[in-house]
């Protein structure tokens, strides 16, 4: 598997050379994490690099990423494609991509690419576009069925539509995913809407709702305000309420555990209410976000507290650590990790 990996890569950068590429990009990030949960710390040190490829033009245009990951101490180097796509102009008004894609669909909390590993989130598949004064419409399409293969049954076909439409100072996202495997289906459906204040605030709002295999329902209710209070100072406050099993989809950007950011998905009946602010100093960036998990019963009841620091060096590297620590009960989970990102 790994040579055929390195043979198409091979390819690739071939074909990208004999037909001189027009944009290429290569991104480089080291993380140091320490993870530290009721006193027993780890850490490790993770290597990410990813090459991004595309050519063409307004006809017919191609575009890849490919992936190389590398953990001290664990598994040897892997490596991998992250995206191939192709994409084709329908008489100038629609487009049609085939291939694997990196999507986000409004707030991504049901189909968004979460790059917090290398790998993040693709879709394979084909994906019809259309976008006119009326609205940005796609509809994709995946299907694959292999019953009675060596490997064991398998039947999976996904649907997904999403219209996007912006109206002056308010904007909405529909987005609808519906999944059947072998005779068993699954579905979600959430809607964003955000809408610019005169007085330089933006309110956004979302609604997501999910019905697993096993027939298992998922909801949320969130709404949101950010202001900026001037160039260099912002402020966030939110709120969101879950319904009794909460809302998680491995699809979305959201992660189910202390990875990334101190806040996780929610699997629970619960309220979260969250603040936060970023301030710019030059090259400096420093933010800080607080949340605060309760219900109604009081069998759940942490916080957490995520603060950042990044600096940057060029337009394309950057020095960033971060700090998330969650608090419980029963559990106190800080992590720490320091990145370094250079691109070019």
């Amino acid at each position: 598997m790994k040579k055929n990996l390195q043979l198409a890569l091979a390819l690739m950068l071939g074909l990208a050379t004999t037909v001189s590429a027009q944009d290429w990009s290569v991104n480089s990030n080291t993380r140091v994490n320490n993870h530290d949960v009721d006193g027993v710390t780890s850490m490790d040190t993770e290597q990410f690099t990813r090459m991004n490829v595309a050519f063409g033009g307004d006809a017919v245009s191609v575009n890849a990423s490919f992936n190389a990951d590398y953990n001290f101490g664990g598994d040897a180097a892997t490596f991998g494609v992250h995206t191939a796509t192709a994409t084709t102009n329908i008489m100038s008004f629609a487009s049609v991509t085939a291939g694997r894609m990196a999507l986000n669909f409004g707030s991504g909390r049901i189909i968004g690419s979460n790059d917090w590993n290398n790998d993040g989130n693709t879709w394979d598949g084909m994906m019809f576009g259309i976008n006119n004064d009326f609205a940005d419409i796609h509809v994709g399409y995946a299907s694959a069925n292999m019953e009675g293969a060596v490997e064991g049954d398998f039947d999976n076909t996904q649907m997904v539509f999403n219209v996007s439409k912006d109206m002056g100072d308010m904007g909405f996202n529909l987005l609808y995913v519906s999944t059947d495997a072998s005779g068993s289906e699954s579905t979600a459906m959430g809607l964003d809407g955000t809408y610019a204040m005169a007085n330089g605030a933006d309110v956004s709002f979302g609604y997501y709702t999910a019905e697993g295999f096993d027939g298992t329902e998922m909801g949320l209710m969130s709404i949101g305000v950010d202001y900026g209070v001037n160039d260099d100072l912002s402020v966030s406050a939110g709120y969101d309420m879950y319904d009794e099993n909460g809302f998680f989809l491995a699809s979305g950007n959201i992660r189910n555990d202390f990875a990334g950011t101190g806040m996780r998905a929610i699997t629970d009946e619960c309220d979260v209410m969250s603040f936060g602010g970023s301030y710019v100093m030059g090259d400096f960036t420093l933010g800080a976000t607080m949340y605060n998990v309760t219900n109604e019963a009081e069998t759940i009841d942490y916080s957490v507290t995520d603060l950042s620091l990044g600096y940057n060096f060029s337009e394309n590297s950057s020095l960033s650590v971060h700090m998330s620590n969650g608090q419980s009960d029963n559990e106190d989970n800080t992590r720490m990790w320091l990145g370094v990102h250079v691109g070019f």
